[in-house]
């Protein structure tokens, strides 16, 4: 049974250091300055903000980049924030936005609040003209929060990088659009329901217009982000809408299931509008009246209605969103930046607490069970083969797929991370869908430490079976799907400043190769080489999976009627 040293709502886990508060703090813009305060002040264009000094970085904390969406504003496009008068306090995080509880995974988030449109920003200690990365964090787009923990990017800053973090409206409060909605929009003149990708958007303006204050190149951003932060990249590199306002793109985990429809049924998937009036209906409410007149709590939409569909997320709305990334990258209709795309070993357990049974699955893909049997018949874990063979179309033939495409038209790179920390090696069947992110951000003091001894490899179903059903039945996330790391780990301090310093790279240069690492070269499907980060020491993986992955790229090309 594993021990956990630190639990991932404590205080100790969670925070860590001691801010260091000494010495005269007064109002100055001249960056070069600043660095010799602990508790600098600067001045944006909505008024002065006082931020702290922590692990040798500079921050910068819960600035608004949107009006909060209440009132009035609820299921509107962010609105432009309001000046405020002093010296705003940047020292602490604001609340996360409204979410669900999921014991074990996000407490500390609760009960959050819907005045939740803010971003942080962490700095060196000094630089002008830095380049910057904007991280939008994952959840399913219905928890998460860019104030957690491992989103410190402790070793990012080291490299020289400017970065944000960004929370934005999830849930139903970030994606809905029933027709009393689209009706007021077109009223408006607006866009109507992914509110939550509109924020990311009016965020990506406020780095443009605010960022050079903070010694950040407002001509250099890169985005990135995982899970729903990663599907949210690839949905920014073809939104109409963002153009422009980005110059690099990094998605990790970024699994490309598809999109519904707003009115039109999609893949099976019931449209948006008929979803939200069931939504409508359950609370008993007529009108946007009586929508915008409830507590925001009264929307927080359930993990377990989340499992049954209850919750669309995001959709295709015709402006923000205007189809999906797969073929849209096939068709050249993506923005033209360097790209670099990922996927974990062990992605799949993702899909694991809600997988369909595998029959079922291959029906609806339209594959031949005998194929998959013989294509996966050396996949030991019984228990999660319906996972892992959708992880091989949705996680890794579609980096593959995305790869390919983005290459045709600026540089494209691929990675697999399949790195677990000693301790927990057998346990898992490889690295989870996660596991990578206190890697890249450096923060592998704030999630939680491996346990103390070698764990047991014998019946890894059983494992995932119990860490499954407590997720599905009792909305509790096990220790399990969470990321741990040793700090005093040789191995996994090498793997973290691999990864920190080729995204910064990227950020830096378009190209995420370091001196002393593996060559990383471009990715085309012709050559199929990813960069693999892992204990080995050739840092390379050759044809992925081929035969599996092929399978299911060819299974793709027909599902999105790709040529």
């Amino acid at each position: 049974m594993r021990k956990t040293l630190v639990s991932k709502g404590s205080s100790s886990a969670r925070i860590g250091f001691l801010i260091a508060c000494f010495g005269a703090v007064f109002a100055i813009n001249a960056r070069a300055d600043v660095y010799n305060e602990a508790r600098p002040i600067i001045e944006i264009k909505n008024g002065k903000l006082q931020g702290v000094e922590e692990y040798g970085m500079l921050a910068f904390k819960n600035i608004p980049y949107a009006a909060p969406p209440v009132g009035e504003l609820r299921w509107r496009p962010p609105q432009p924030a309001k000046k405020w008068q002093g010296v705003r306090d940047a020292s602490q995080f604001g609340p996360a936005c409204i979410q669900p509880l999921v014991e074990g995974l996000n407490p500390e988030l609760i009960p959050g609040s819907e005045d939740c449109l803010k971003l942080n920003v962490y700095t060196p200690k000094a630089g002008n003209d830095l380049p910057v990365m904007v991280w939008i964090h994952g959840g399913a787009l219905l928890t998460g929060s860019a104030t957690e923990p491992y989103y410190k990017p402790i070793n990012l800053i080291k490299e020289g990088v400017i970065v944000v973090t960004v929370d934005y409206r999830i849930g139903k409060l970030g994606f809905f659009a029933p027709k009393e909605l689209v009706e007021e929009a077109k009223e408006n003149d607006e866009t109507v329901g992914n509110y939550g990708i509109m924020d990311q958007i009016e965020a990506l303006k406020w780095v443009k217009e605010n960022i050079k204050t903070f010694g950040g190149d407002p001509n250099n951003v890169t985005i990135f982000g995982e899970s729903a932060g990663g599907r949210s990249v690839t949905w920014l590199m073809t939104s109409p809408a963002s153009k422009g306002l980005f110059h690099k793109a990094i998605a990790e985990s970024a699994q490309q299931t598809p999109l519904r429809g707003q009115v039109e049924e999609r893949y099976g998937l019931a449209p948006t509008e008929e979803l939200d009036a069931k939504y409508m209906a359950s609370l008993g409410l007529k009108d946007l009246e009586e929508l915008r007149a409830l507590p925001a709590d009264k929307f927080v939409m359930m993990p377990k209605q989340f499992e049954e569909g209850e919750f669309g997320g995001a959709f295709i709305d015709g402006k923000v969103l205007i189809g999906d990334p797969i073929p849209l990258f096939a068709q050249g209709k993506q923005h033209k930046v360097p790209f670099m795309i990922g996927t974990n070993s062990w992605d799949a357990s993702f899909f694991v607490p809600s997988q369909p049974p595998l029959d079922r699955y291959l029906k609806k893909m339209g594959q031949d069970p005998k194929v998959i049997e013989k294509l996966y018949a050396g996949f030991k874990d019984k228990c999660a083969l319906s996972a892992e063979v959708m992880a091989d179309a949705w996680y890794r033939g579609s980096v593959k797929m995305l790869a390919n495409s983005a290459g045709k038209d600026a540089p494209s790179y691929a990675y697999y991370f399949n790195y677990l920390t000693p301790n927990i090696r057998a346990s898992h069947p490889g690295a989870p869908h996660t596991f990578e992110i206190p890697y890249v951000f450096g923060s592998m003091g704030l999630v939680l430490p491996r346990p103390t001894k070698p764990e047991s490899g014998e019946n890894q179903c059983s494992v995932i079976e119990k860490a499954s059903a407590d997720l599905r039945q009792r909305a509790i996330w096990s220790t399990y799907w969470f990321p741990m790391t040793d700090i005093n780990d040789k191995q996994d301090q090498s793997i973290s400043g691999q990864m920190s310093k080729s995204w910064a790279a990227f950020a830096k240069t378009s190209n995420p190769n370091v001196s002393g690492q593996a060559d990383w070269p471009l990715y085309n499907l012709k050559a199929d080489v990813l960069r693999e980060f892992n204990q080995g020491k050739n840092g390379l993986v050759h044809a992925l999976e081929k035969d599996r992955v092929d399978y299911q790229i060819k299974t793709l090309r027909v599902f999105y009627r790709i040529d």
